[in-house]
Order: C-alpha cells, then sequence, then structure tokens
C-alpha cells in the first residue's frame, strides 16, 4: 500500500541552479523521447542508475579577462596638448610604433627662448670668472704690498733698536764723558790758577778767565748729564713706541688686507658659482624642454594591442569622447594601454563561503562569451587577500579576487574586458557512489532519495560525502544498481519511509 508524504527538496552546495536545469533538461527530453505524460512512473530518463565511478568538484566563477603585463603611456608635456595623429584603437603595434603625436609648436618655443637662456647665461659666466681672476690678482697685489710694509716697519724697528740706539748711546756717552774731562781738567787749572794769583804770577784777568772755561765746562758736564738723562727716559722710549707702533699698524694693515681681499674674491666666486648654477639650470632646462618634444611622439616601449585611456575611464571624467585628432589632453593623463595579450588571465569573483576550496596551482577551465564554442585550461595563480563588498547592490555579498592565469590562448584573438566562465577543479572524488545533486531531497530525518521499487518510490535516507555542481558521493543509504528519481515522485507513488539507512555497497 503506497504512503504518501511531503518532503522539500535538498540543495547542494553550489550546484542548485545548474542542478535544476538539468532536471527540466531530463524532463524535457523525456516529454519529447517518450510522448507520455508526467503523471507516471515509468519515464525512464527521469531515473539515474547508480554505479561506481568518479566525478570532479569544481567552483563555478565569473568575471573578465585582463592582461599580465601591460604598459600604461601618459602624456609628459607641461600644460595642454593637441593630437595630431593616434593610432586606431584596437591595433597590434610592435616597440618603436608611434601611437601618438602632440602639437610640438609651444614646445619648439620654449626650446628657442631656452636656448637664447643658455647664451645669456654663459656671457653671465664668463663676465664672472674674469671679475673673480680680477679679485684674485687684486688680492695678491694688496697683499704684497702690505707684506711690504710690515717687512719696511719692522726693518727700521731693527735698524732703529740695533744703530741708531747704539749710535746715540755711545754719542751721548761720549759727551759726557769729554764734559766730565774738560771740567775736571778746568777745574784743576783753575785751583792752579787761584795759586799763582797769590803769587801774583798771572793777573786777575787771567784767573777770572780760567774761572769763566771751568763755569763753561761744567755747565756742558751738566748738559750732556741731562741730554742722557732725557734721551734714555724720554727720546728712547718714545722712538721705540713709534717704530713698534709703526710695525703693529702695518700688521694691522696686512690683517685687514688679506680680510678685504678674502671677502672679495669669496664674493667674486660666489658670483662666479651663481653664474654656474644658472647657466646648469639653463642646461636642464633646454633638456627637458628638448626631452618634451620628444615626448611629443608617444612610442611603443612594449608590443600589445592599442586601448585608449578614455576607454578604460582614465581621464577627467566618467563619460569621455575617444580619443581623436584634434582631442586637447593635459599634463599625466592617460593617452594609451598597451596589454600583451599573449599573456592573458582571468579575474574572476569567488563567494567567500567557497573561497576557503580554492588555492593556488589548481586547475581550471575558461570559456570566453565571445568564443561560447572554445574552452580554454588554465591554473589559479593567486587568491585575493582581502574579500570585496557586494556594493549597493548586494551588501551582503563577499567575494575574493581569483586570478587564473590562461596557459595558452588557443589561437584566439583574446581581449582585456571580455567576459568569461570559469570552473576552478578543487578535487575529484575516484571510486565512489554517486548521484546527480537534483536526486537528493531534505527531509526532516535528513538527506534523502527516491529509489524505484515495485511499481513505486522507496525514500532512502542516504550520508553524503563531497559534491559538485552536477553530482554528490553517497556514503550510505543506497547500493550499485539502484534507480533513483530525478525529480519529485507524483502523488501516491512513495512507500512509507524506512527506518534503518543501507550501507552503500561498493
Amino acid at each position: 500500500m503506497y504512503h504518501t508524504t511531503t518532503y522539500r527538496r535538498g540543495i547542494s552546495t553550489t550546484g542548485l541552479v545548474l542542478g535544476g536545469t538539468a532536471v527540466v533538461v531530463l524532463i524535457a527530453a523525456a516529454l519529447l523521447g517518450g510522448g507520455g505524460s508526467t503523471d507516471g512512473i515509468q519515464i525512464e530518463t527521469d531515473l539515474h542508475l547508480v554505479d561506481i565511478g568518479e566525478f570532479e568538484v569544481s567552483i563555478p566563477a565569473s568575471g573578465e579577462l585582463a592582461a599580465h603585463d601591460q604598459v600604461e603611456l601618459r602624456c609628459q608635456l607641461d600644460g595642454n596638448a593637441t593630437i595630431m595623429e593616434i593610432v586606431p584603437e584596437g591595433t597590434e603595434v610592435v616597440v618603436g610604433d608611434i601611437l601618438v603625436r602632440l602639437d610640438d609648436k609651444d614646445v619648439t618655443e620654449r626650446i628657442r627662448s631656452a636656448e637664447e637662456s643658455v647664451v645669456s647665461a654663459n656671457n653671465q659666466v664668463e663676465t664672472r670668472t674674469a671679475d673673480f681672476a680680477i679679485a684674485k690678482n687684486a688680492k695678491e697685489s694688496s697683499l704684497a704690498k702690505a707684506h711690504v710694509s710690515v717687512d719696511q716697519n719692522r726693518l727700521a724697528l731693527l735698524a732703529w733698536s740695533e744703530g741708531d740706539v747704539v749710535a746715540k748711546r755711545n754719542q751721548l756717552s761720549l759727551s759726557l764723558r769729554t764734559a766730565k774731562k774738560d771740567f775736571g781738567r778746568l777745574e784743576e787749572k783753575y785751583k792752579k790758577s787761584l795759586e799763582l794769583r797769590d803769587r801774583d804770577f798771572i793777573s786777575q784777568n787771567d784767573l777770572e778767565q780760567d774761572e769763566i772755561e771751568m763755569i763753561r765746562a761744567e755747565a756742558q758736564l751738566s748738559q750732556s748729564k741731562l741730554d742722557q738723562e732725557v734721551y734714555e727716559k724720554y727720546t728712547f722710549e718714545r722712538d721705540k713706541q713709534r717704530h713698534e707702533s709703526d710695525l703693529k699698524q702695518a700688521e694691522d694693515e696686512l690683517d685687514r688686507v688679506k680680510t678685504r681681499t678674502e671677502a672679495s674674491v669669496r664674493s667674486a666666486q660666489s658670483n662666479l658659482d651663481a653664474a654656474h648654477a644658472n647657466l646648469e639650470s639653463k642646461h636642464e632646462r633646454l633638456a627637458q624642454y628638448k626631452q618634451q618634444l620628444v615626448n611629443c611622439a608617444v612610442v611603443a616601449p612594449a608590443p600589445g594591442m592599442v586601448v585608449y585611456g578614455t576607454t578604460l575611464g582614465g581621464g577627467r571624467g566618467d563619460r569621455q569622447e575617444p580619443l581623436r585628432v584634434g582631442s586637447t589632453v593635459s599634463r599625466n593623463q592617460l593617452l594609451i594601454v598597451l596589454p600583451n595579450t599573449e599573456r592573458m588571465f582571468a579575474d574572476v569573483k569567488v563567494n567567500e563561503s567557497l573561497s576557503g576550496h580554492v588555492q593556488p596551482g589548481q586547475s581550471a577551465v575558461i570559456r570566453m562569451d565571445a568564443f561560447s564554442e572554445n574552452v580554454l585550461t588554465g591554473h589559479v595563480d593567486s587568491v585575493g587577500v582581502l574579500a570585496e563588498g557586494g556594493g549597493w547592490r548586494d551588501p551582503n555579498r563577499r567575494d575574493y579576487s581569483v586570478k587564473i592565469t590562461i596557459d595558452g590562448n588557443g589561437d584566439l584573438s583574446l581581449k582585456p574586458s571580455m567576459r568569461c566562465q570559469v570552473l576552478i577543479l578543487v578535487d575529484t572524488v575516484k571510486e565512489s557512489l554517486f548521484v546527480p545533486v537534483q536526486s537528493v531531497h531534505r527531509g526532516e530525518r535528513g538527506s534523502m532519495v527516491y529509489v524505484a521499487e515495485s511499481g513505486g518510490y522507496r525514500p532512502a535516507l542516504v550520508e553524503l560525502g563531497r559534491s559538485s555542481e552536477l553530482f554528490v558521493e553517497v556514503l550510505g543509504g543506497i547500493k550499485v544498481g539502484d534507480q533513483v528519481l530525478l525529480r519529485d515522485p507524483p502523488p501516491g507513488t512513495v512507500f512509507e519511509i524506512e527506518d534503518t539507512t543501507h550501507t552503500s555497497e561498493v
């Protein structure tokens, strides 16, 4: 006797949509092949024969293609420039091809002005060089003159101290000795004349004459002593201070000349250095303008396919007109991107609930929307470190970015930003029982399948293992040779569920 029981469908880990699609395809095939209705239970395509085999566990993802290597070319001119020539977008170019030619009129004018500035700066350097040489010569001449003055005053001091002083002292000493000698002689003569006068040997006049000569000699002796004393106490010290002062002033003047001339030379040197710096600056500015003249022709540094910067939104607005002849571009504006289409990768998003199964090195198959009949192979290159939000459309969604390197283009003309679908192969289930995911249902007592038996369907509790988009591993509950239903059973065709679970026979 049949017992009708209501169960709800089980949900696979990642394949609800594809699983449901497979059911629709199978039922449609049954309708077309069997020509019957779905009310009965004898539609052969609704059943799956349980057997031992293997299947691959994969994670689906979608995204777009990108190039591993790409070169960004930007406007390197100061200010704005007008495009005079530009290669058509999508063109495959090689190294050295001219991609963009910019108007060089302003740059040429800057170069002419800069060349004039260089000539003027060079003339200034020559003038400052001459001024520096003159300052050095003036320094040497002034120092030589000051040194001569010092030497002359030093010699004058030596000549005075070792010549004039000695001679003067000798002269004064001789005068003093002579005066003493003369005074002693005349004093003795006067004394004898007194004796002779007392005896009337000489006249009074002769005596007085001898007395006058003695007085004169005494006065001369006193003058000689005074001259010697004045010289030693006053004249010598005065002359000494004068000569030493002359030497000190000459030495001080030498120091002043050194300071003054060195300052003049340093000033001339500073002016010359400034002139050289100015000339160097002018040369650098001229070199920059010449480089900008070279930059007016944007040349491909690597092979690749031409993509305009406006196509990628790399300019000053979200919506821009494509670059063309006559377009005005500014400094550092993205002009062209050259992606190397020989080395492409798929940049896809994987939900955070599945991202833990993705590891670098895993195999993957890639299908481009533009080439839906072609399938390429690849491998996981990297998994993003941080999850990205779903934005305002789905704020609760969290995805990880996964880069999958494509092993080869397969003669396909791949381009960046092509949409693609990817299956990342994370595991392979071997030598196991498995059933399609659409055959698994979720009941109050756990996962179950409907096994065809005696004209009806027996609910069988099953223990599940690993799963893919299409299949799920069965660890227990059914055996090889069982047929499981791939859809909901018709009303009145379900046996009462058993309390025990069969052990799968492998």
